[in-house]
This record gives C-alpha cells, structure tokens and sequence, in this order.
C-alpha cells in the first residue's frame, strides 16, 4: 500500500463509471420511496447501462493487479446495491409490504449478495468464458422497468423471486458481445421513453 495515498481509493474512469451506477441507483431508491415510481424505475435503467459498459471499459484501461481486484470488489458491492437494494425498494414502493412481499423482497436480496459473493469467492478469471453461469444481476435493470410497465403489483412480485432464482441457478446466459453493446442501450432508452411518456 502506498503510504502517500491520501484516500483509499483507486480512482480511474472505470471506476468512476461505477460509482456513477450507484449515484443513478441510489437516486432512484430516493424517488422511488418518496411516490415516484417513474423516475426510481428510469433511473434503476441508467444505473445498468452503467454496469454494461465499467467492465468494458476496465478491460481497456492500464491497470495493476491491485487495482484490478479493487474494481472487482467495487463493482460487486454497488452491485449489490444497484441490482439488489434498488429493485426491491422500488417493488416494494409500488407493491407495498404485505408479509409475503417481504419474504419475496428479502428472498432476491438473499439471491443478488450470495450470487456477487460466490464469484468474489470463485476467483472468475480476468477473460471471461462465453457464457454468465445464472443471470447476471444486472438484467433487473430491463426485466423489472418491462414487468413494472403491466401495473401489476402481483406481477413484480413474482418477478423479483423468479429473477432471484434465476441469479443463483447453474445455467448458461450467453454473454453480450458486439451488437448487443448497441442493443441494449438502445432497448434501455426505448424503456426510459416509454415511462416517461407512460
């Protein structure tokens, strides 16, 4: 450790793409707790376009071992916030905490931090395979704003345990490459239009 350093933290663009995923999440736990579900729900899609590209853009950038496990343990935590926190915070805003909710919401909670601490746990090597083993968290980000567009309480409900399990499942995801870079931040600003317009 570098006795000079005046904060601990390794700040690079990287990481300052993360930590702009939790300002969006956490602003959306705000909104989203004081009625406004809209913008909790726009600003839950931004935090994953976030997501999408902190890695891509980490793989690029010159970094030592120690920063690369930084990042690592980084973007896990505001995971947890972002794709754990955040989700169940704005179901829990519109569908309210009927005690079955409350199982449901503390079930995907259980499920985002057991996923994100089974890969810090795992070592997953730097190159990834082709493949995600289960869901990766992030995916809540256009699940939940596109089962949240039905009005259904019910529905977000059942979303959220069925996303959950998902999480922890042992099974292939194919995982973005090329296209999809442009897809998905093309289907999340569809969605943002379509709750700020709904």
């Amino acid at each position: 450790m570098n006795p000079k350093k005046i904060i601990l933290v390794y700040i690079n663009i990287a990481n300052a793409i993360t930590l702009l995923g939790l300002l969006f999440s956490l602003a959306g736990c705000f909104f989203a707790l004081n009625g406004n579900i809209r913008l909790g729900i726009i600003f839950l899609i931004i935090s994953g376009i976030c997501d999408l590209f902190d890695g891509a853009v980490a793989r690029k950038i010159e970094r030592t071992d120690l920063e690369k496990a930084y990042g690592g343990q980084l973007d896990s935590i505001v995971d947890a916030v972002s794709f754990g926190i955040a989700p169940a915070a704005i179901v829990l805003s519109s569908a309210g905490a009927e005690w079955y909710a409350l199982l449901v919401y503390a079930f995907y909670i259980a499920c985002v931090v057991s996923r994100l601490a089974y890969f810090s746990a795992a070592a997953v090597p730097n190159v990834p395979p082709e493949h995600y083993q289960g869901l990766p968290t992030t995916y809540i980000a256009l699940i939940l704003p596109i089962v949240m567009l039905f009005r259904s309480s019910f529905a977000s409900i059942i979303a959220l345990a069925a996303v959950g399990l998902l999480f922890v499942l042992n099974i292939k995801v194919p995982k973005p490459r090329g296209i999809w870079y442009i897809l998905f931040p093309l289907i999340a600003i569809a969605l943002i239009a379509l709750w700020w317009l709904w």
